[in-house]
């Protein structure tokens, strides 16, 4: 597993699964026992034992445990159809199999352990489940359960497992899928080096702005710059720039609260965004306060401090304005900070 947190995950799942088919053979076990089904009494004795036995594999090899669990389908399935028939309904476990070793082959992936090819073995499978059709008519049941009507006792008790096992894989699948998506979301609305949000986060706040800032609040934005960032680069190598730009973000990742967002605007420039009743006044003193933690900060970086500063150009939106020129103003008072002599700000 990569990471102690999906190893988990396929355990717990893997524990589950294990609980759901011992328990589904100690059920069988009582059902064959009551109908004199004595070949199937063993077998599902057997298939208890491989159950519990394959607890000891879960944290061990997940590929022994469901290729365990495949092996023990498949032979009772096929030991069962020849005792009890057809109509009994053990050949519907042929789906239970194709669902097992497609999710075998997905940890396979995971883990990195080819496993069989699952449509390989899904066509085997589909190919068992016509022969046992077949042949069915041809060859009849070891041991004869009609007068009890077993055969439909059977058939609704493994067309319940088989269904509940469907159920409980696909849910899992559909867990699966939505977690990943929203992996990939967060990741693409994050700057993989700083972890913030990115420019295209902020973007979509931007589009949001009618329902986030109401009728009477006020919308800030400014722009942050380090200074001689390129000097940086150039003087201790890109490593050194990305130590910086890290260290820089959170200082004014820090400094967001309800009404301040932060976003790496692109390069190192950073963007915050303020929306509320006193924005402004809070974006304003946010700055400063960014402005001197960085200014005082050394980063050390290979025994050597490097030390820092950054502008900044802030603009308080007007009234009917959108939101583009407020940037734009914003980004012009920059301008004028960095020609003003650098590690200042500047408001409009």
């Amino acid at each position: 597993m990569t990471t102690n947190n999906n190893g988990e995950k396929y355990w717990k799942l893997a524990k589950i699964v294990n609980t759901m088919l011992l328990c589904s053979h100690i059920y069988l076990l009582i059902m064959f026992f009551m109908f004199q089904v004595r070949l199937m009494v063993f077998v599902n004795i057997v298939s208890i034992l491989v159950y519990l036995i394959n607890y000891f594999w879960i944290k061990r090899n997940l590929h022994v445990f469901f290729g365990n669990a495949y092996i023990e389908i498949l032979l009772h399935m096929i030991l069962a159809y020849l005792c009890v028939g057809w109509d009994s309904g053990f050949q519907i476990y042929t789906f239970a199999l194709i669902l097992t070793v497609y999710y075998c082959d997905y940890l396979g992936q995971k883990i990195k352990k080819p496993s069989l090819h699952p449509r390989t073995v899904s066509i085997l499978a589909g190919v068992l489940y016509l022969a046992f059709y077949f042949i069915s008519s041809r060859i009849k049941p070891f041991y004869d359960i009609t007068k009890w009507h077993a055969g439909k006792i059977f058939f609704v008790i493994n067309a319940t497992f088989v269904l509940v096992y469907i159920i409980f894989f696909m849910e899992n699948y559909r867990k699966i899928v939505t977690g990943t998506e929203k992996q990939l979301e967060e990741a693409a609305r994050r700057d993989e080096l700083t972890q913030m949000e990115n420019r295209r986060s902020m973007q979509e706040r931007f589009d949001r702005l009618p329902e986030l800032a109401g009728t009477d609040a006020e919308v800030g934005i400014a722009i942050l710059d380090i200074d001689d960032f390129k000097k940086v680069n150039d003087t201790y190598g890109h490593g050194a720039g990305d130590m910086i730009l890290h260290e820089v973000a959170q200082r004014i990742l820090a400094a967001e609260t309800e009404e301040i967002h932060t976003c790496r605007w692109g390069g190192e420039e950073f963007l915050i965004l303020a929306v509320g009743k006193m924005a402004y006044p809070s974006l304003v003193n946010a700055l400063q306060k960014i402005l001197g933690e960085v200014r005082t900060d050394r980063h050390d970086y290979h025994e050597t401090d490097i030390m820092v500063t950054i502008s900044a150009g802030a603009a308080k939106r007007k009234t009917g304005e959108k939101i583009e020129h407020t940037i734009s103003r914003a980004d012009d008072c920059l301008y004028q900070a960095k020609e003003n002599g650098k590690d200042r700000m500047e408001v409009s």
